[in-house]
C-alpha cells in the first residue's frame, strides 16, 4: 500500500484540542439530560476568552454543580 497521501497533507502543529468525557447511561432519559449538560458545558467554555486558561475552573464548577465527574485532556496536533 502506497502512503504518499499521508505526507502530502498540510500539517498544523501545536494546535490545542480539548477532549471531555461525560459518562451517560444508555437510556433515553439519561441521554436527554446528558445532552443538556453537554450544551451547558460547551456554552461555559465558549463564553471565556481563553479556554486553556479557564478550563480547570470551568470543570470544577460543573462537577460541583451537577455532581458528575468529568474526565478531560488537552491534546495537540
Amino acid at each position: 500500500m502506497h502512503l504518499d497521501y499521508l505526507h502530502n497533507r498540510d500539517h498544523v502543529l501545536l494546535k490545542s484540542v480539548l477532549v471531555i468525557n461525560l459518562e451517560v447511561k444508555d437510556n433515553h432519559e439519561e441521554a436527554a439530560v446528558g445532552g443538556q449538560l453537554t450544551l451547558e458545558l460547551c456554552q461555559k467554555i465558549e463564553a471565556v476568552e481563553s479556554w486553556e486558561d479557564s478550563i480547570d475552573e470551568i470543570i470544577a464548577a460543573f462537577e460541583a454543580k451537577h455532581r458528575r465527574k468529568l474526565v478531560y485532556s488537552i491534546s495537540f496536533y
